[in-house]
């Protein structure tokens, strides 16, 4: 078996759930080859247990760090490994299904548990079942759920580092515009370990930012929002926790004026502790809340802001 990890840099930094991806990567196989797109710091990586090859495509810039421009490539290369697996973040999903497009394969999607090499968990159903699912194809392309598998930290010797080229496919309909970051001054959603998330009941994006936002960098933690915050304009996309969002687990899940629709359950439930605040008693998140409030957030939220 050879086993290949997918991962990428952003502004020179490689994407924080490889370690995720690599922990996944060893219930296949002791060993896997990592093939990074863009110019990072690849050093610790390099000095893991698990990793023989290092593979970089430096000339991978932002601009063209794109799936659209890149899976054909890709493609080639993830023909001559038994399985390849990257992250189930919003890059994975765009890169992965191109892949297996172009290879006439299937995809196996967020990955919770790696049974054996040929067979794997994954949720449905709005989470509400675990499928196990046996895979009889030569090449097999996993999408995984990182929040399940612990990051990998076994050292070992120096893996070897091969320099690699390719033109990024042309295409004159796609255009770089540039990212703007959103809440620079709090974490990063996908690797918090604290979220405050709002929906809906804020009322408008400026008490959204004051309230949700405002907690969020009290507690030196990431901020979240429903789908419904998402849509009503108080939030952006990148903030939306969810199965059409981000699914996460922090050790601290604090959810503001949210109902707790299924959808919204789907992307929190692994969370360690929970904490509910809402001013309706039968709302569906105090059955997975550890901690419930019953309150008018408006009270509540201020009141928790001065506090701390």
């Amino acid at each position: 078996m050879k086993v290949l990890v997918i991962t990428f840099a952003k502004e020179q930094k490689l994407n924080d759930n490889l370690l995720n991806v690599l922990s996944a990567a060893k219930r296949i196989n002791r060993h896997c080859d990592v093939l990074i797109l863009g110019n990072a710091d690849y050093s610790r990586v390099q000095e893991l247990k698990i990793v023989e090859k290092i593979m970089l495509f430096n000339n991978v810039t932002d601009a063209t760090n794109s799936a659209t421009l890149l899976a054909s490539n890709l493609a080639e290369i993830v023909k001559n490994y038994t399985h390849t697996l990257i992250a189930a973040d919003s890059y994975g999903k765009d890169l992965l299904p191109r892949i297996a497009g172009i290879l006439d394969l299937s995809q196996i999607s967020e990955v919770v548990e790696i049974v054996s090499p040929n067979t794997f968990k994954k949720p449905m159903y709005a989470g509400n079942i675990l499928a196990e699912v046996e895979s009889f194809e030569e090449i097999k392309l996993l999408t995984i759920r990182t929040t399940s598998f612990a990051a990998y930290s076994e050292a070992g010797s120096a893996a070897s580092v091969e320099v690699n080229e390719f033109s990024p496919l042309a295409n004159d309909k796609l255009s770089y515009l540039g990212e703007e970051l959103v809440h620079n001054d709090t974490i990063d959603l996908a690797h918090a370990e604290l979220i405050v998330t709002g929906g809906r009941s804020l009322g408008s994006k400026e008490d959204f930012d004051k309230l949700i936002h405002g907690l969020a960098i009290k507690l030196g933690g990431a901020v979240g929002a429903s789908r419904a915050a998402v849509e009503a304009g108080y939030a952006s996309n990148d903030c939306q926790v969810g199965q059409t969002g981000k699914v996460v687990a922090p050790k601290l899940y604090v959810a503001i004026g949210i109902s707790g629709a299924v959808q919204h359950i789907a992307g929190m439930k692994d969370s360690k502790t929970v904490v509910a605040v809402n001013l309706d008693p039968n709302a569906q998140i105090f059955e997975y809340a550890d901690y419930g409030l019953i309150g008018d957030l408006f009270d509540v939220v201020p009141e928790l802001i001065s506090k701390l």
